[in-house]
């Protein structure tokens, strides 16, 4: 255990990995699938994203106060599942999100993924996963 003078003493320290903003299993009714049946009503639809960022994330948001919102990208899906726009692909969404995260230049590379979990029942979802990284880094 830490005496209470060391806690108060804390070593410099060196990102190893990228910062990483993650939203996890976000839920949302949506129109999409090429198949008849999915332009008749709403399915579930998960997403999982993960941003990272760029080299020297925290200290920047300690200075500037402007970070990776991950209110933003949580609002930008759901207020897109919530119009009766009908997306086809799993994969065009995917991609709309990444370009979506990359807009903001504290993001350096993002990872979507997009996933029907009520088509198989024996699958916890099928989909797809896409990475994408800022053509400038």
């Amino acid at each position: 255990m830490l005496s209470e003078a060391s806690s108060q003493t804390r070593p410099s320290t060196v990102a190893t990995r990228p910062d990483r903003v993650v939203v996890d299993h976000l839920f949302v009714d949506a129109f999409i699938g090429v198949h008849d049946f999915e332009r008749l009503e709403r399915q579930r639809v998960r997403f999982d994203i993960e941003v990272d960022t760029v080299d020297g994330y925290a200290g920047i948001v300690r200075t500037t106060g402007d970070y990776v919102s991950y209110a933003d990208i949580v609002q930008y899906v759901e207020r897109r599942a919530a119009t009766d726009e009908h997306v086809e692909l799993v994969e065009t969404w995917a991609d709309d999100v990444a370009s979506f995260v990359l807009e903001n230049d504290l993001a350096a590379a993002v990872r979507v993924t997009v996933a029907k979990p009520d088509i198989f029942d024996g699958a916890d979802g099928v989909g797809v996963s896409i990475e994408r990284r800022r053509a400038d880094r």
